[in-house]
């Protein structure tokens, strides 16, 4: 392969071009707080803004700087689904559930697109639609028969199917057979969306600290006692907002987790003659399959972003090879382009494959977003936050489900290369078909 690197290549993401991280944090965390979250991510921040603005004093703990996990690592979408398709959920869990689990996506969407205009965050949003790629006719065929149902169940959505004759329309590649055009979905630079989230809960009076790790939570009467490096936080309530980097002092939730890498790259600078030729519409792209590709404009549409998930943890170099290879695969017009940018980031699936949000043994908690964590974890934290407080309006469809694992897991996926190998053999059985 040619040299695919330019000059200054980076290891690190694109996001923090434009919104860099503290590399230190001598703050010490008070001495009590009314509630403590753990977690500097949007699903923390969202929570801790709510809270502040309804009189809790709050603090914010995170091991790493501030934002170091997922929330400054993801592609940015701001969708309105699960990592279920709608018909899979119907088959899974009834009419009803399904019904209820896809309207929760929705609102998460909506609260989250009203926050960020509500707060002025600029981050870039921008209410793009999205273009999911259905690699076969199978999956074509499958996005068809699921839009057919949601409308026919009432699930509010805008949408329509983009025949493989018409997909030049959405992205410059033969590779699809069609796909589905999901319009009232959005893209967002994460890394400025995060930044204004920690200077909203700053400005509202919470505290947000680095480099403090939560080492144990004790009971202390109604409250808890948290434990760090920097001191001991005395709390009515503790919220776990630690998804993928879920710590070992925290077991049940840790092993009700499974943290996954995923991985993306960045192009250099591209005429805007050449952006429009490669995707013409300006939509981000999905894959229609389990174990998916993705490919979007960053936020000014002059580069490329491109990702996918992986089992391996080869060095972040391969990566972008492994990477560059598939991305030329989809958009051969991009072969010859240099990267600038490959990084990687911890998402957490769960074992359903549901987001889960509820309280055990006192402490709140809502992880497991299965690639959802923007919008959903947004929604979330702040339905956290009502449901600290007492608002019976907390309640969603997505609380308090039972919230599965697995015999002798604890936190340490072993497994998960058998488990990605294993989709991505369905994944060529579905190709074939």
């Amino acid at each position: 392969m040619a040299d695919i690197f330019a000059e200054g290549f980076k290891e690190t993401p694109y996001w923090w071009d434009l919104a860099p991280h503290d590399e230190t944090d001598e703050q010490v965390p008070p001495s009590q707080a009314d509630v403590v979250v753990i977690g500097s991510g949007n699903v923390g921040l969202s929570c801790a803004l709510s809270l502040s603005r309804l009189g809790r004093k709050t603090v914010v703990l995170d091991s790493e700087e501030v934002g170091y996990g997922a929330s400054t690592r993801n592609a940015g979408y701001l969708g309105r689904g699960l990592a279920f398709k709608y018909s899979d959920l119907v088959s899974k869990l009834g009419r009803e559930d399904a019904t209820k689990l896809a309207t929760v996506a929705v609102a998460a969407h909506d609260y989250t697109a009203a926050l960020i205009r509500d707060e002025q965050i600029t981050c870039a949003y921008r209410d793009t639609g999205r273009f999911l790629a259905a690699p076969s006719k199978r999956s074509y065929d499958k996005l068809a028969k699921d839009l057919d149902l949601m409308l026919a169940h009432g699930v509010p959505i805008d949408a329509e199917m983009i025949p493989r004759e018409r997909q030049h329309e959405e992205i410059a590649s033969v590779v699809y057979h069609g796909g589905q055009l999901l319009r009232g979905n959005g893209i967002m630079h994460p890394g400025l969306y995060h930044k204004g989230l920690v200077e909203q809960v700053r400005a509202q009076g919470a505290d947000v600290i680095g480099f403090c790790p939560v080492t144990a939570v004790d009971r202390q009467g109604a409250g808890f006692v948290v434990t760090t490096p920097k001191g001991k936080i005395t709390a009515g309530d503790v919220f776990v907002a630690t998804n993928g980097h879920t710590p070992k002092a925290f077991p049940w939730q840790r092993r009700r987790v499974v943290p996954a890498s995923a991985f993306m790259i960045a192009t250099e600078a591209l005429s805007p003659e050449m952006m429009t030729a490669v995707m013409p519409g300006g939509r981000p792209l999905l894959e229609n399959r389990n174990t998916p590709l993705w490919i979007r404009p960053n936020e000014d549409g002059t580069r490329i972003l491109f990702g996918g998930t992986t089992g391996e943890e080869n060095a972040l170099n391969l990566k972008a090879q492994s990477l560059y290879s598939e991305m030329t695969r989809v958009a051969p017009m991009l072969d010859g382009v240099k990267l600038t940018h490959c990084w990687t980031g911890k998402v957490a699936m769960s074992f359903d494959w549901l987001p889960h949000t509820g309280t055990h043994e006192g402490i709140h908690y809502a992880m497991g977003w299965c690639a959802t964590g923007v919008p959903m974890g947004t929604y979330l934290g702040h339905q956290t936050a009502l449901r600290i407080v007492g608002d019976p309006a907390s309640v969603t469809a997505l609380d308090d489900r039972p919230f599965p694992t697995r015999p002798f897991y604890t936190g340490n996926p072993w497994f998960l290369p058998l488990a990605i190998a294993w989709l991505k053999w369905q994944d060529r059985r579905m190709m074939r078909e």
